[in-house]
């Protein structure tokens, strides 16, 4: 049996673009794509995604190696795996500021680690928020939901299609709003009560200015910010579970409107 250099390289080219998407995707997907997963993990679950997906996919339309062509299609591929990721991504970065904010009225904001998921310092708060909404991201399956939209969008947003246009990149920025949005809802309950609990002490260090506000005050806020961290994890939970509704939807919208052009 023997085979041409143009069927080897359109059988690799059938492995290769879903790739390429597959791999933008775990490049900024969280939990997934986080830096705390192994780059050896990610290219091992690149290639069996790729095992999976790629024998379902429609032939894709051939395009000569190398040439001005091939690389607007991989850089077209890229970035529909980065856009995939980057809408979930939103997700976990609005539960990073709710973390900040809240870490604000319990007086932690100097208490900085170093978050292995994004690679930058979060507050101790964002830390436990973070680690938390991971855990319900695993827990309903979104995981599974994202490795199911990125084969949908194989069919309905195929290899040498039309790719994002402007009003693609118009409801990406728009959703990057919600990062805002998400982070005041979860932290919202918790900020209003700390707000409260800073102005009663604040009265009452008026009334009685011998106590001294960095000995009294810390420990209240921190106390009381634990109590009330503790009966808002249910907010986090439906927010968390709301906005990962909204990501997903988005993700279809954006594939079928790219599909109908």
């Amino acid at each position: 049996m023997t085979f041409t250099d143009t069927q080897l390289i359109a059988w690799l080219e059938a492995w290769f673009w879903p790739m390429v998407r597959i791999g933008g995707v775990l490049a900024t997907a969280p939990v997934l794509g986080g830096r705390v997963v192994p780059v050896r993990i990610r290219v091992v679950l690149m290639v069996l995604l790729t095992m999976v997906i790629a024998p379902l996919l429609p032939a894709a339309p051939y395009l000569e190696t190398f040439k001005a062509e091939w690389w607007l299609e991989v850089g077209q591929q890229l970035l529909i795996g980065i856009a995939m990721g980057f809408v979930l991504m939103i997700v976990f970065e609005a539960v990073v500021l709710a973390g900040e904010l809240i870490s604000y009225g319990m007086g932690l904001s100097f208490a900085q680690l170093v978050d292995p998921l994004r690679g930058a310092g979060t507050p101790v708060v964002g830390q436990l928020l973070m680690v938390m909404a991971t855990l319900l991201f695993l827990s309903v399956g979104g995981h599974l939901r994202l490795i199911e939209a990125l084969a949908v969008s194989f069919q309905t947003l195929p290899v040498g299609g039309a790719g994002l246009d402007a009003e693609a990149f118009s409801m990406l920025a728009r959703w990057g709003s919600n990062l805002f949005v998400g982070g005041v809802q979860i932290a919202l309950p918790v900020m209003i009560a700390l707000l409260l609990v800073n102005l009663a002490f604040g009265v009452m260090s008026r009334s009685a200015p011998a106590l001294s506000a960095l000995s009294v005050g810390f420990p209240i806020a921190l106390g009381a910010g634990l109590v009330l961290l503790s009966y808002s994890l249910p907010t986090l939970a439906a927010v968390l579970n709301h906005m990962l509704d909204q990501a997903f939807t988005l993700i279809g919208e954006l594939f079928r409107s790219r599909a109908s052009v």
